[in-house]
């Protein structure tokens, strides 16, 4: 009877033993699982669609209008300060105007003050109308407008330099795969930062 005794218990610490040797398993087998589905919802940067609206001075209509017809004044300086100000204002008709600018402009520093200001709002709006002066006469136009592409980490920015990769230019071609190559290291540095987050948050516990 001792001896059935002694057995029944070994037997039952080896159950134990390989059962809980199982829940181990079960449990990282199911943490992995977790991992992979965290990394597959993974989310690339993205820019939103517009630049976040602040409170900003209402101005009359015939204000905005007097804005607009400037953008065409005979001075550089006072083309672009309006050009900028209706921008800022987020004024409807900002867009098509910076747009028209840069089909019409004849002065290289205007067309890099539009560059300079619209990289610093990173929305596909201001994307959009980079990828405008990529199309420009003026290679130094275009070499900017890679170089404020390039600081852009998103999916859509590589696909903005799509044209700029077939450029006439070579030093324009290789601007852009320069640009191409910072914006991949930004967008993987933008997921390992998520992975690393991940890894410091208890994914779920097993009781």
């Amino acid at each position: 009877m001792k001896w059935f005794l002694m057995l029944l218990i070994f037997v039952s610490g080896i159950y134990y033993l390989v059962s809980q040797h199982k829940h181990e398993e079960r449990r990282k087998e199911l943490i992995e699982m977790a991992k992979k589905d965290q990394i597959k919802t993974l989310e690339e940067p993205g820019l939103p669609a517009k630049a976040e609206k602040v409170y900003l001075m209402k101005f009359s209509l015939q204000t905005i209008k007097t804005l607009r017809g400037l953008t065409q004044d005979t001075n550089e300086k006072v083309r672009f300060a309006a050009a900028e100000l209706l921008w800022q204002l987020q004024d409807e008709s900002a867009p098509a105007v910076i747009k028209q600018m840069f089909e019409n402009e004849t002065e290289p520093v205007v067309k890099k003050n539009l560059i300079d200001m619209l990289a610093k709002d990173k929305t596909k709006l201001s994307l959009t109308l980079l990828s405008e002066s990529l199309k420009d006469y003026d290679r130094e136009t275009r070499l900017r407008a890679v170089e404020a592409i390039g600081n852009f980490c998103s999916k859509e920015a590589i696909a903005a330099l799509n044209p700029s990769l077939e450029d006439y230019d070579e030093e324009v071609r290789l601007k852009s795969l320069e640009a191409v190559n910072r914006i991949r290291r930004d967008i993987e540095a933008h997921k390992e930062q998520q992975l690393r987050e991940m890894e410091n948050k208890p994914l779920f516990r097993i009781e």
